[in-house]
This record gives C-alpha cells, structure tokens and sequence, in this order.
C-alpha cells in the first residue's frame, strides 16, 4: 500500500538535508544513484536473511518460530479513561508486521514504535524476526528502503559515535554504499534500537547538547537522544525495544509513540512451544501439565526464555530430578537449576575445572556490566581464564555464543539475563580471598544498586535477592565452588529496609520492582518487614502481568500492620479465557488422558484472594480500579470476604461486573464472619443487570451489621432498581451510616422510596443524590422523610439535580425544624434570589445548625445579599460559604459584608470567585478582614480586581486582627508596584498560603 503512495519530498531538518540537491543535479546521476540504490537494497536484505535465518535455528529463538506474535498496543503510557481495560479483548491486539500500517489519524509516515516488555520475554527475537520477514519481503512491503539496526548494549560502553557510524556499522561486512544514497529518502529509512538503555540524566538535561548533524560525535546517551526525539532524522521513523524500567524516562522523550507490549506466553502458546520441543505429544503435555502442579513455577515459565530453560534441561538428561524441578518456585530457581544441571553434561574432565569455568564466567559478566560490554573479544575471555581453543569449550556453549562479524571474533552470552545472573552470583560468592583476574570489579553490592538499573528494577538486583535465600547456599557452592560471603544477607536486607525508610534516597523504589526482588528471597517474615514500612500499596501501571500479581500477593499475605492497597491498571496480562484443552492435544492424545483442574481459566484476582484469605493478612482496604473482574473473580473475592477478619473497605471502581459475579460477592458479604464496612462500587453495574443487581445488595443489607457505608455512585440504577434496595436500607439490620446514590438515573419516584427509608432510618448520616433529576417534587418528598423521620442526617448533597426555588421552601423547613444537618450542597442549582430568600428563613430560625452550605452557580445576583447580611446577623453556627459562580456585583458585595463585620458571624471560609467584583468592593473586603477574626480563607479568584484594589487588600492582610490564612486572588496582570507589596507580605506574613 505505500508503495502506491506518492513520496514527499519532504524538507529535512537537519544539515544532511542539503542531499536533496543531489536528486535533481543531472537525470544521468538520478539514474546512477537509482541503481546504486537498488543494489544495495538487495545486499542488505540477502544479507539479512543469511545472517538471521542462521540466528533462527538457535534453539533460544524460540518464540518467533513456533509462535505467532501478537502485541498488546497500549496508545498512551498511563491510563487513559476511554481506553478499554481489564482482560484486553480482541482489538487491543496488533500483529508485529502491522505496527507500521498507515495510522489514520497522522499523515506524517515518520512513525515511532516502542515494543515494551521484562527480560527474557522476546524482544531481541521479535525484531530480528523482523528484519528476517522484511529481507523476504513479507513485511511492510515498499514501507522501508534500509533498516538501520542498533544493539545500543553493544554500543553503550564507547565513549563517542555519530550517526554516521551506526549506518556504516549495519553494513559491516558488505560493500559500503555510499552515504548519500541511503539517505536518498529518509522518510523510508527505520532505525532499530535495541535494548534501549536506561537513561542516566534527568529528561529535561542535555538538551543544548542534541544534535542534528550526522557527522558529529556525541557520548552515546546524547547520539540516542537526538534520534529519539526526532532531532536527527526527523523523517525517519524509530523500532525501539525496551524493559519497563526504561519506560519511565523514555517516554516523555517520544513524539506520538505506538507502545505495544510484548506478551508472555498464553496456555495455548506454551502448550503450542512445548510439543514442538519434545519428539512425542505425551511426553510434552505431561511437562505441561506438571507445570501446572507447581503454581509459581506455572505462571514463570509463561517466560519464554524459562520454557527454553526447561526444555533444554530436560531434553539433554533424560534422568533429570524432576521431582527437584517441580520444587522451583522463583526465577532464580530456574536460571540456578539450569546452570546446575548444564554442569552435569561435563564429560572427561573434573567438577573443579567445570566449576572454575562457571567462575570465571562470572567474573567476565560482573566486569562487562560494570563497563556497560556484552560483547568480548578472545583476549578478554583470556584474561578471566576461559580458552576458547580448549576442547572442554564445547561446555561454554550453554551460556556463551559466537559473535562473528568478518576477521573479527567476538563473543557474547547467549542472552542478556545470563550476563546478569552471573554478575549477581559473583556479587553474592565473592569475598576478600576470592579476587581472579583483575581488580577493577572491587565494588560493593551497594554500589551495584545504583549502577546497574538503578536499584530494585534491575533484574541482577532481583537474582542477588534471589540468590541469598536460606535455600540456596549449598546448590551455589555445588555449582560454582564457592559459598554466599558471610553476613551478606543480613547486611543486604538490613540496609534494604534502611533505604525504604529514608525519604531523601536517591534510589528511584517503585513497589512492584521491590515486591519481585522480595518474591525471589522468598522470606516471609523480612516481607513482613518490608510491607509494615510501606504501609500503603499502590500500583498504578498501565499494565500488570500475572507474575507481578504473585508478587504482590506473595508479600501481602502477612503483615504486622493494616494496609491499604490500590491496584489500577489499563490491562491484567497472563488471565486470557483458555480455550478448551482438546484443540491443542495431538490426535494420539484424547482430553481424558491429561485434563487437569488447573488448566480450567483462572480468575484475575485468584493470587490476590489467595493472600487474602490467608489468616494472618491484614490488608484493611482494597481498591480495584478499572481492572475489569470477572465473575471468578468476584467468587474468589467473596472467599476472601467469609474468612478474612482484617478487611473492612472494599472499592470496585469503573469496572463493569455482571450479575452472576455481583451475585457472588453479596454470597460472601452477607456471610456473617464478613467484617466489611465500606463497599463502593462506582461505575461497576451493567445497565440490563442493574435492577436485580439491587436485590442482591438489599439482601445483603437485611443481614449484615457491620456494613456502614455504601456507594453505588454513577450505575444506572433507575427508579426501580432504589425501590428494591430501599427493601433492605429500611430492615432493622441496615446499618448504613452514609449512602452515595449520585449520577444513578434517579427521578422523583426515587425520591418516594427513600423519603420512606430517611423516615425509619436511626442510622443514615449522609446522602449523595447529586447529578439525578430530582426536581423540586422529588426534594419535597425528600423533606417529608427527613422532617418525620429520627433526625440523623447531618449531610445532604443535592448539586445538579434540577432544582428551583419551589424547592427551597421545603429545605427551609428542615433547618427549622432540624438540628441534626451541618451540610447542604445544592450547587449548580437554579436557585435564584427568591429561592435564596426563602433558604434565609430557615437560617435565620434558632433550631438551624447549618455550618457548610455551597451554592456555587445557582443564579444568585446582589439581589439575595441582604437576605443571607440578615441570616448571618443571627446564625452563629455557619463556619463555611460558598456563593462563587454567581453574579453578585460591587453592590451585593458591600452589603454582604455589613453580615460578615457582624459579631454574631462565625464563619471561616468564603468562596466568591467568579462573582462579578472590582475594586468597587475592595474597601468593604478589607473592612471585613480587619474586624473578623475569625475568617481563615477567602477566595476572590476570577474577579476584576486591579492595583488599588489589590494593594488595599493587602494592607488589610497585615493587620493584627484578621487570622486569614489562605488568600486566592487573581496577579497576572498586577504591575511590579503591587507584586513588591504582595511579597512583602509574604514574608511578614509566612503563614498565609497563596
């Protein structure tokens, strides 16, 4: 389709730009650079395909080539609120060879791609799987004319490059074509950026030193800058791959990215992998389904680089320990097994020499992470004693690969997260007496926390947890030949809870980084520890993947001290409904022979429900926002509810449940050893479902005691669905204190059902029915239950709600007759001056106890000021004032003010923003301010005042008697006269907030 596309000869950006003169100087050299350019297009893509195909029959290039590749495509990085969450359904999916199809919404063909994803997951596979496809044409055909191919881990450790360079670098070992002919079309030229590192400045740095000059050298951190910020070859469009630590910089830098997650391996992917490793189809599902008897070691082999791990395992020692396998729970279990049992394939020589191999291994991966090297020459491997002429080489090849470019021998691990493993390992081995080779690796662990990742996100950080585990110390010294350096653990896990208590480290801690490296100790109590310390939990991601949920889970299951957690998230990875078991088996195989439980669809919160349920869990409250529950999901919830004693806030927002789940979770809430007291479930209901919805919940109320708050905000619940819930708000077991029933669709009917409810109810204390179209019928019914009914409601929310004056009269009644309402909202209602009136009379009776009354937007004009100037000369109890959005003017003001001097006035915060004054009025203000000492904010926001009105404000601020303490007024257009007084205030007045 782009090759139909007419090519913009677009204007560069950059000095290069001057190349274009070249594509008109002489139809001859149009014609010589044309075939210049098609020859070295076919040369780039054989060699592509020669190089990569080779690639591809490495076994640890697994996942292209046994799996179709989808990617999870996240728009934006954060949660969007029209973006779909929960399970992604069907079309937040994207296949990899469409992610550069034309985007309706930019014309501009420059695109940036961003394939996200943790270590081992594919990244590296998946882009040179594409660059295969595009070689043979199968992807973006006449999208791209070269595709410029950066590993940046291999590049990060030189000091300086240019563009220039990496252009050149992706031709190494061809004929180099010449610089003007690839940049011929930049709008069709790709630049993959692989592993993109973790950036070392803050965002805002370095931006005087990007540059748009090709030839230029620049460090490294700058030159990958400049590209991804378009600076350099702003027409070119970007392939970045990077870990989720590296987001968190990244993408500020990125114009209109595509982010698309690389996923881990579904059932039906791993079932899929693993008959394509083994010969027969029963030997491959019995690994499969063995798998699944181990939870932890189940959802870590969705890992793709742990499959390989597995597989390679078993399919070179038939007599493997499997009982030993299935006992693997961390994926520092995994990658220690695996080098444990490649140590065992050692023929004709001794343990000791294999041993001192695996050593020198990590003496190599500690030093070439410090430097920032993945790629090593003979000489370096020589000098941390591997000879790669040895013939016990051959046993290297488990971990190392050959990098071979042309003369040059390089080699490399055969993938990134074996270099970081054996780095933790020689972290955790080393001592004093133990140095081989050089000195520079002299470092403490603590340093590594900063250099590598930048702390608990980086994945040897998580192995070195991992690898301290009581457990582990007798398999390390089998391995490697030596043991855990004494007092390591301790010193690590004391200073780790020092760092979380110390609000000025400079660690970048983000939770669920910490809860993988706790996860990998798998020490319950130093978890306890941590948690206690944490207190609150909030993750906040647009995605969660099943391993960061068993995490999580891991460490809340116990805990000395309540938390709170919060999870939400765009997407929860990994919890995809399976589809059924007998599509994937071979013929041989029938669904009787290894169908198991565990492979039926497991609900998103079956981990987090298992730590609930555990008895020593005290998560006091949870929140679940946009995470899109199942109906296993709220049973498993409702488990928990039946056994856990600690939880006594439950909130389920913006996350449609149906009502077989609903059905579910009041089971478990009306289940008498359920201690909660707060459930809120906003935006949670489904329209066809709402009004049986509410049966349920009113069958809840009828038998639980302990419920005290209910917030069914924004559902639809209707007419019908209150009725029903008002059944079981009027039982004599209700106990609800507050009930929030704002923006449901209610009408006055409603308002009968609950006028019936208010009249028995010896409990309610608070009613939100705000955005409902009530009307004055509807309130008027509202007052009859609160005038006849026990006098408990002390705050009454009716903004948005349709309202008139006619309503007023009614509500008057009550403050008349009532003393038990302190608030009164009816903001954004249309109120009017006579309806103010009518709300002074109330206030003005000595039965009224009304302290916070907002009337923001309600019509209101100067009109109404000497009815509230006279309600103020009498009510002592009103402390809160709100009258903002409402045309007041100069006048009104003056004579609400004579109200405010009044002694008999109490109140301490007023809001008038928006309400029509000038420096009309500021002499009044500033009488007030000086005689009321008892006003504490004051809000003029949105008003004309100018200089003189300022500056009389000002000198009213100063004085002794007013106690203001915020002070919101409007200075952008102030001159520098003004501004100098209002600094001055400032300091003679530090206390005031501004």
């Amino acid at each position: 389709m782009y090759a139909q596309k007419k090519r913009k000869d677009m204007e560069a950006a950059c000095t290069w730009s001057l190349l274009s003169e070249h594509r008109a100087s002489s139809s001859a050299l149009a014609s010589f650079m044309w075939n210049e350019f098609t020859d070295y297009q076919e040369i780039l893509k054989k060699h592509l395909k020669e190089k990569y195909l080779k690639i591809g029959v490495n076994k640890c290039y697994h996942r292209t080539k046994y799996i179709q590749l989808r990617l999870l495509v996240v728009k934006e990085y954060g949660v969007s609120a029209k973006t779909p969450c929960g399970i992604p359904q069907e079309d937040n999916f994207i296949d990899m060879e469409h992610v550069f199809d034309p985007d309706e919404e930019y014309s501009n063909l420059s695109q940036t791609v961003v394939l996200q994803g943790c270590a081992g997951i594919g990244k590296t596979a998946v882009v040179h799987k594409f660059m295969f496809d595009w070689a043979a044409g199968m992807v973006t055909p006449g999208r791209f004319d070269y595709l410029i191919y950066v590993n940046c881990r291999e590049i990060s450790h030189i000091a300086n490059l240019s563009a220039v360079d990496l252009i050149t670098n992706t031709f190494q070992g061809m004929t180099v074509p010449i610089l003007d002919v690839i940049l011929t079309y930049p709008e069709r030229l790709l630049f993959i950026l692989d592993g993109f590192p973790e950036l070392q400045n803050p965002v805002g740095d370095q931006e005087e030193d990007l540059s748009c000059n090709p030839h230029e050298s620049k460090p490294i951190e700058t030159l990958l800058r400049s590209l991804v910020r378009k600076i350099l070859f702003p027409e070119c469009s970007l392939l970045i791959t990077a870990r989720p630590a590296t987001m968190k910089k990244l993408h500020s830098l990125l114009k209109q990215p595509i982010l698309a997650e690389i996923l881990w391996f579904t059932e039906a992917d791993k079932r899929a992998y693993l008959l394509s490793q083994f010969s027969g189809a029963n030997a491959a599902m019995k690994v499969f389904y063995s798998l699944q008897e181990n939870e932890g070691l189940h959802i870590i082999s969705s890992l793709p680089i742990i499959s390989w791990m597995i597989c390679t395992v078993l399919q070179s020692q038939e007599d493997v320990d499997r009982t030993l396998m299935w006992s693997l729970t961390t994926m520092t279990d995994v990658y220690l097994f695996y080098f444990s049992k490649c140590l065992k394939t050692l023929t004709g020589i001794s343990v000791w020499k294999g041993q001192s191999c695996l050593w020198s291994l990590c003496s190599l991966a500690a030093e070439g992470l410090q430097k920032q090297q993945v790629l090593f020459e003979v000489r370096d491997l020589r000098r941390h004693g591997i000879d790669v002429y040895d013939t016990n080489f051959t046993f290297l090849n488990h971990f190392l690969k050959n990098e071979a470019e042309g003369d040059l021998n390089v080699y490399t691990f055969l993938h990134f997260s074996f270099q970081e493993f054996l780095t933790a390992v020689f972290y955790a081995l080393k001592n004093d007496s133990s140095w081989m080779f050089f000195d520079q690796v002299g470092r403490t662990w603590q340093e590594i926390f900063q250099q590598y990742g930048k702390g608990f996100s980086s994945l040897t950080i998580q192995f070195l947890f991992g690898l301290l585990h009581d457990g582990q110390g007798k398999d390390l010294e089998t391995t490697f030949g030596r043991k855990v350096s004494p007092g390591l653990r301790d010193a690590l896990l004391k200073w780790t809870e020092k760092e979380i208590k110390d609000k000025s480290s400079s660690l970048q801690i983000e939770q669920m980084d910490l809860f993988h490296c706790l996860y990998e100790i798998h020490d319950e109590e130093y978890a306890k520890n941590i948690v206690d310390d944490l207190q609150s939990i909030i993750l906040l991601q647009p995605t969660y993947t099943k391993m960061d949920i068993l995490a999580m889970s891991f460490c809340v299951k116990s805990s000395r001290h309540h938390l709170s957690v919060s999870l939400k998230c765009q997407h929860l990875l990994g919890f995809e409904e399976e589809e059924q078991p007998s599509a994937f088996l071979s013929p041989a195989l029938t669904p009787n022979q290894y169908f198991r439980p565990h492979n039926l669809p497991e609900s998103q919160l079956h981990l987090l429900c298992q730590a609930l349920r555990n008895p020593r869990c005290k998560i006091k409250d949870l929140k679940l926002y946009r995470c899109l529950i199942s109906s296993a999901a709220c049973g498993a919830l409702a488990a928990a509810l039946r056994t856990n004693q600690w939880l006594t806030e439950l909130e389920i927002s913006e996350t449609k449940l149906d009502a077989s789940g609903l059905k579910s979770l009041c089971e478990g809430l009306k289940n008498p050893y359920c201690k909660l007291q707060k459930l809120k479930l906003v935006s949670s209901f489904l329209h066809e479902s709402s009004e049986v919805v509410c049966k349920y919940l009113a069958s809840v109320l009828m038998c639980n005691t302990n419920l005290t708050e209910l917030d069914l905000s924004e559902n639809p619940l209707g007419d019908t669905g209150v009725k029903y819930l008002c059944a079981g708000l009027r039982h004599p077991n209700c106990k609800v204190e507050k009930l929030d029933l704002s923006t449901c669709y209610l009408t006055d009917a409603s308002c009968v059902e609950l006028s019936s409810f208010l009249q028995v109810s010896q409990n309610l204390k608070e009613l939100f029915v705000f955005a409902n179209a009530l009307g004055d019928t509807g309130i008027q019914h509202l007052c009859e239950g609160l005038q006849l009914g026990k006098g408990t409601v002390e705050n009454l929310v009716l903004s948005e709600c349709s309202l008139s004056a006619a309503c007023c009269e009614p509500l008057a009644q009550v403050l008349s007759s009532t003393n038990s309402l302190t608030r009164l909202l009816l903001i954004n209602n249309k109120i009017e001056d006579w309806g103010m009136k009518l709300l002074c009379e109330g206030l003005r009776q000595p039965h009224c106890r009304l302290k916070d009354l907002a009337l923001w937007t309600c019509h209101l004009t100067g009109e109404c000021c000497q009815d509230l100037c006279n309600a103020l000369y009498t009510n002592e109890h009103l402390r809160d004032l709100d009258l903002s959005d409402n045309a007041l003017g100069d006048e009104g003001m003056r004579v609400l003010c004579e109200g405010l001097k009044h002694p008999s006035c109490k109140l301490q915060t007023l809001w008038i923003a928006e309400c029509h004054l000038t420096d009309a009025c500021s002499g009044a203000l500033a009488s007030v301010l000086t005689r009321n000492g008892n006003l504490t904010l004051l809000d003029l926001s949105g008003n004309g005042f100018k200089d003189f009105g300022v500056q009389m404000l000002c000198g009213a601020l100063i004085h002794p008697i007013c106690k203001i303490q915020t002070f919101y007024i409007d200075t952008d257009h102030l001159y520098e006269e003004t501004l100098r007084k209002i600094e001055a205030l400032k300091v003679s007045k530090p206390g005031i907030t501004w």
